[in-house]
């Protein structure tokens, strides 16, 4: 599974925000969203949380930092250097995961060109991801497109071991659309998921089944908590024996006579 992200990327025109075109530079725009929520440091300052925008930025190549909530001490941050322009409104989303391999995000912002027509470029991390725009592939990254048509583009980057990420964005005449992709590995099920096996301790009657999840697995804690010491990790559709249930929460025995616990969103009893 893989969620759909949109940005929708616009050109703050002079004579709207300024009342009229001066020699006064242009103000950036930004647009910040995260998965779990995050704390944002922009040059080192704290800005807030996530979802977060802002209109009125100054120009120039800046360090954006996002720490995930407290209460997801399992994910890692992330930091990156990202260039605003004068006019543009420049977009980033993450998707925060336990390593930086399994996280991925993409930032989309605008470059004025010397064409009138709109261009789109892709650079992705890992390279060699194939692009494709309107359900069209197109090639694979780093990836130039000169003279796209002007409109809102559906694009897809998708690379054989990685998470596939989708998402829109509006070209503009003048300007070059530019989108830097990290995709998420997907981690091999048998370095990270313990081999389901039938418990020892009795005959058990009640199971749970895992389901989908937006990170393709669902964490085994310690406690019934967020915040509690991972386990194990284990993957859609397989079953694990049932052996009591909290608010929320379902303990289960992930690995014969290993116990832990599992979020109740993400699991279904049998």
């Amino acid at each position: 599974m893989f969620k759909k992200f949109s940005f929708l990327l616009i050109i703050i025109l002079c004579g709207l925000v300024l009342g009229g075109c001066t020699l006064k530079p242009l103000p950036a725009a930004l647009l910040i969203k995260s998965t779990p929520e995050a704390n944002i440091f922009l040059d080192g300052k704290l800005l807030g949380k996530t979802p977060y925008r802002a209109e009125d930025l100054k120009p120039g190549e800046v360090t954006l930092k996002l720490i995930p909530d407290s209460t997801e001490q399992n994910l890692v941050s992330w930091e990156g250097k990202i260039k605003l322009s004068p006019g543009v409104l420049t977009s980033v989303e993450r998707v925060l995961g336990p390593t930086r391999e399994e996280s991925s995000g993409q930032v989309l912002t605008l470059e004025k060109t010397k064409a009138k027509e709109p261009s789109l470029s892709v650079i992705s991390d890992p390279d060699g991801a194939l692009v494709k725009v309107d359900s069209e592939s197109k090639g694979f990254t780093p990836l130039t497109l000169e003279k796209v048509a002007e409109k809102d583009l559906e694009i897809v980057i998708s690379k054989e071991g990685y998470t596939q990420k989708t998402f829109s964005a509006k070209t503009v005449s003048g300007y070059r659309l530019v989108a830097n992709v990290q995709l998420a590995k997907i981690a091999s099920p048998s370095a990270i998921t313990p081999t389901p096996v039938p418990s020892t301790s009795g005959q058990v009657t009640k199971k749970v089944v895992i389901k989908e999840t937006p990170t393709g697995w669902s964490r085994v804690r310690e406690t019934p908590s967020t915040s509690a010491k991972e386990l194990a990790k284990v993957n859609p559709k397989e079953e694990y024996p049932l052996l009591e249930e909290k608010a929320g929460w379902y303990k289960i025995e992930y690995e014969a006579g290993k116990e832990g616990w599992i979020s109740a969103t993400y699991a279904e009893k049998k």
